[in-house]
């Protein structure tokens, strides 16, 4: 589905990075914008920004 996409936005909260998880969609270098919560720290904001996805902390 993604590579169908015009635009990919993930929502997700600040602890589901950084560990290992069961299932997998895709890679953040796939997603567009990126909309979590403040608990993402500015090290890991920057280096998923590097990869071309636009992060948004509210």
């Amino acid at each position: 589905m993604i590579p169908a996409a015009r635009r990919v936005v993930l929502l997700a909260d600040s602890t589901k990075f950084g560990q290992e998880h069961f299932a997998r969609f895709g890679d953040l270098a796939q997603v567009d914008l990126l909309i979590t919560d403040t608990g993402l720290g500015s090290d890991d904001a920057l280096a998923i920004e590097a990869q071309g996805t636009e992060v948004a902390r509210a």
